[in-house]
């Protein structure tokens, strides 16, 4: 069994002695079958990924992928249409991987996401209009903002802004 804990990797270090050791093994030619929970455990990009497969190949080393439900042992083995799809894979879960980072550091730093708030003088505006018998259409055109936004339930824009 061959693992590695996440880490950070910096430019022309490599930190991850577990998939170095694995790579090696099958080099020498001890390993001839990988069971993999998913594609994005190995390799830090669809470089890395691609020569893994490359070695998996040339060593005659099975593979089986666990999310994916890829098996390279199978009568046809690696096809063509497999490729495609482990490619794809690979980069929605990188660019999800990404993401999630951004996000994850945007919160330690309680930057916060997702549209601005309204101000409050559009708010108030649309709320004197409503009370002087204008529709949520119009007043939200008066007061510059949605007419989703002029029909919010009381609670969340106050009792004043309540439609008729």
């Amino acid at each position: 069994m061959f693992s590695d804990r996440p880490t950070t990797v910096r430019r022309g270090t490599d930190r991850r002695p577990g998939e170095s050791a694995l790579l090696d093994a099958i080099r020498r030619g001890e390993v001839q079958s990988v069971l993999m929970l998913g594609l994005d455990r190995m390799g830090r990009s669809l470089t890395d990924l691609a020569a893994f497969l490359e070695t998996c190949r040339v060593a005659g080393v099975t593979l089986w992928v666990d999310e994916q439900g890829i098996d390279t042992a199978g009568s046809n083995g690696l096809s063509l249409f497999d490729m495609p799809r482990m490619m794809a894979v690979r980069l929605r879960q990188s660019r999800r991987d990404r993401i999630l980072r951004g996000q994850a550091a945007s919160r330690a730093l309680s930057i916060r996401a997702g549209r601005p708030p309204i101000a409050p003088t559009k708010i108030e505006k649309a709320k004197l209009l409503l009370n002087a018998g204008k529709g949520v259409r119009q007043a939200a055109r008066l007061s510059g903002i949605s007419a989703a936004s002029v029909s919010r339930p009381k609670d969340s824009m106050g009792a004043a802004f309540a439609v008729n």
